[in-house]
């Protein structure tokens, strides 16, 4: 009895700091809503900046961290927000505005192919289509039991299941290579994780590399075909 009492308790506890905890997310983001409607841009930013920093962005709240970027002549960060809002949304629209500031600072890395298109929609769509292939597997993980309960082997279903199966991981493991934006100008790129390595070449900022791995102070990237590196503190990973 007293088990169960605290049991009911802790999650007494549980629902009622997690609904404080939304119900201030929401109200920061009323306050930086607001603050954005009056053209109090930097400040709507720094609100919405620290949701960012939480996890917690939405797709249009990115968009306006984007154009408030852009407005502020801040084009790598405007970049750099614009490409996590194309992978939360699929919009395609977005791609117009970024080959504009691409084009206009003679940017590298931006191809936006239809396998891109793919990805970043089953991204957005991930959540739905897990369900519905569990909801899928598990209707026929009971339509299988009772074919065996009559004495019956199903073997369309069992190859089925195995179909939806192998989707149902490839949904889970596929992902588009890690990508990110060179956010400050001079940035300098070493054939090595070290500041005595070589230096390689020196770029601007705005560039999308792809990135393919990091430490604590370095990451690895590829450029012009090369794997360099670059420290962390210039590059945004997207």
């Amino acid at each position: 009895m007293i088990y169960r009492i605290k049991v009911r308790l802790f999650l007494g506890i549980l629902f009622f700091c997690t609904m404080g905890g939304l119900k201030a997310q929401n109200q920061l983001l009323t306050h930086a809503d607001s603050l954005f409607d009056q053209q109090k841009y930097t400040e709507a930013f720094s609100k919405y900046h620290q949701l960012f920093a939480e996890g917690k962005a939405s797709s249009s709240m990115l968009l306006k961290m984007a154009f408030i970027q852009d407005g502020l002549g801040n084009y790598a960060d405007a970049l750099y927000f614009m490409n996590k809002y194309y992978e939360e949304s699929a919009d395609r629209q977005v791609i117009g505005k970024i080959e504009e500031i691409v084009k206009e600072n003679e940017l590298s890395g931006y191809d936006y192919d239809d396998f891109s298109y793919f990805l970043a929609l089953l991204h957005k769509n991930q959540l739905w289509i897990m369900l519905l292939l569990v909801v899928l597997m598990v209707a026929l993980t009971v339509y299988i039991y009772k074919k065996k309960q009559e004495d019956q082997k199903p073997m369309g279903a069992f190859v089925i299941q195995i179909v939806l199966a192998v989707m149902l991981f490839s949904v889970l493991n596929l992902r588009p290579s890690a990508q990110g934006i060179i956010i400050s100008d001079n940035t300098l790129l070493r054939s090595g994780p070290s500041a005595g390595a070589e230096p390689i070449e020196m770029l601007t900022k705005g560039h999308k590399v792809k990135v393919l791995d990091q430490d604590e102070v370095w990451a690895r990237i590829i450029w012009d075909g090369k794997e360099v590196f670059v420290r962390n503190g210039k590059l945004k990973v997207i």
